[in-house]
């Protein structure tokens, strides 16, 4: 009985199969390799990323008014938000290069004369130091379509170059955005 056990348990030991081949794709599983999973590790080298874009929060959104000073819906011609932007570049020994897309929302007003308009923008660096190491101003041309009242609009500001000054380091870099609004605007947006 013990021959016949032990030969039963050989059979069934020999008819199961491991397979370990490494060519069979990656089902779901994290790449491992890219992980510094050694605590001890003294790999020290640190992944460059392009310097975060952000939106100025007084400046996020613009109202333009047929006649400032009467802030009534019926006064409006359009409205636009900037609802989100993103900055890939290149990043090179003394500055980084890319394309700075910037994406939101224009609304018309009762007293939309057109359905094209230019929205000005303001694209300003600052650095740790929270001082202004350059600034740019771009119109946004957008359009709405022929019956409509609201559009999405997308702008690509190409080939932003971002001068390094002291630091090379990109995080000691941070990009503004927002529109050049005018005091009146600027008030306006204060009391929403």
């Amino acid at each position: 009985m013990k021959k016949l056990l032990s030969f039963l348990l050989i059979l069934l030991l020999t008819s199961c199969e491991t397979v370990s081949d490494f060519s069979v794709p990656n089902l779901g599983m994290p790449d491992l390799a890219k992980y510094n999973i050694n605590p001890f590790s003294r790999n020290n080298s640190k992944e460059l990323t392009c310097p975060k874009p952000m939106i100025l929060a007084d400046a996020i959104s613009i109202t333009e008014f047929e006649d400032f000073g009467f802030n009534d819906e019926s006064n409006i011609i359009y409205r636009a938000r900037i609802d989100r932007i993103d900055y890939e570049c290149n990043i090179e020994p003394n500055y980084t290069i890319g394309n700075l897309f910037i994406i939101g929302t224009v609304s018309l007003g009762q007293e939309a004369q057109d359905n094209s308009y230019s929205l000005p923008a303001f694209v300003a660096v600052i650095n740790n130091k929270n001082e202004v190491i350059s600034r740019s101003y771009v119109d946004m041309n957008v359009s709405v379509p022929e019956g409509a009242t609201l559009a999405r609009f997308e702008f690509i500001f190409e080939d932003f170059k971002l001068n390094f000054e002291r630091s090379k380091n990109t995080n000691d870099y941070q990009i503004l955005v927002g529109f050049k609004l005018t005091a009146d605007q600027v008030q306006f947006n204060k009391n929403l």
